[in-house]
């Protein structure tokens, strides 16, 4: 986005590679619908579905969506189908930058809290919380790397933390670390693709042919990167302690560094732009 209401042009280059899950989108996405659902009136509930519906895809570039009855008020059933089926986007065709400000955007409007919010976002390890301003207003805090590596864990790691750990090797000489930095990296993300409860343990040579599936990447990437994982195990250091040099060469890493950077950024970018079709 060139324009962000919570977010610096620095907040904006910091989480380039901030990578929200599709649990915690499909999990908001569920107790939105919850909050606007009307024992009562459940005919104006396609009222606040479309006020909702318009405001992620203005966030999302896409065109908005005017919602119109007939004489008496009342919507044809095809009016409910298209929302209640649209309404199941409104956080998961977003990037990270769009999901802030529409997320930003809700808490204004009162549909959530603003703890209430950051417990999730806790919990689902991002690096950013949304927070109130010197004059009070709603804004993003995002929080340094060396923060954020504190509370990371092995079984959830922050893409953007890894990333740092990844470069920062790469500066230190430390090839065979760049690789194992970039085996975290792609199982990471293929476990966020695929997002089943199943393969969160387990490792990425377990499940790829899953996530071959679920991907959006060209065949090609999928088998580089299955090749990255499968190194790590036999490159010393990289991915067990031997008594071995590492082979890997500088020029190597450096590929390997920009390349994985870069089939993050495709792969989610493909799951917004073609997977969630406006």
């Amino acid at each position: 986005m060139k324009y962000t209401k919570y977010l610096t042009s620095d907040d904006v280059r910091a989480l380039e590679l901030e990578i929200v899950s599709q649990d915690l989108k499909i999990f908001l996405t569920r107790e939105l619908q919850r909050k606007i659902e009307s024992d009562e009136f459940p005919e104006h509930d396609i009222i606040h579905q479309n006020a909702i519906i318009n405001k992620s895809r203005n966030i999302a570039g896409l065109p908005i969506y005017v919602l119109e009855g007939d004489e008496d008020g009342y919507f044809h059933p095809a009016e409910n189908a298209w929302h209640n089926g649209e309404f199941q986007l409104v956080f998961r065709r977003l990037s990270t930058i769009q999901f802030i400000e529409f997320v930003g955007d809700l808490i204004k409007d009162g549909y959530f809290g603003k703890g209430e919010i950051n417990e999730y976002l806790e919990k689902d390890n991002v690096s950013f919380r949304f927070e109130n301003n010197e004059d009070g207003e709603l804004a993003v805090e995002v929080f340094p790397l060396d923060k954020v590596e504190t509370e990371t864990t092995p079984e959830h790691p922050n893409i953007r933390v890894v990333a740092r750990r990844m470069d920062d090797a790469l500066k230190r000489d430390d090839y065979a670390g760049v690789l194992h930095a970039s085996a975290v990296i792609f199982e990471t993300m293929a476990k966020d693709i695929v997002g089943i409860p199943t393969v969160q343990n387990q490792t990425l040579k377990w499940f790829f042919e899953r996530y071959r599936k679920d991907s959006l990447l060209p065949s090609e990437i999928l088998d580089y990167i299955l090749s990255v994982y499968d190194l790590r195990s036999k490159e010393p250091l990289a991915g067990h302690g031997n008594t071995k040099a590492p082979e890997i060469t500088k020029e190597t890493a450096i590929v390997l560094s920009e390349m994985t950077k870069a089939f993050v950024r495709i792969e989610y970018t493909l799951h917004k732009e073609v997977s969630v079709k406006p």
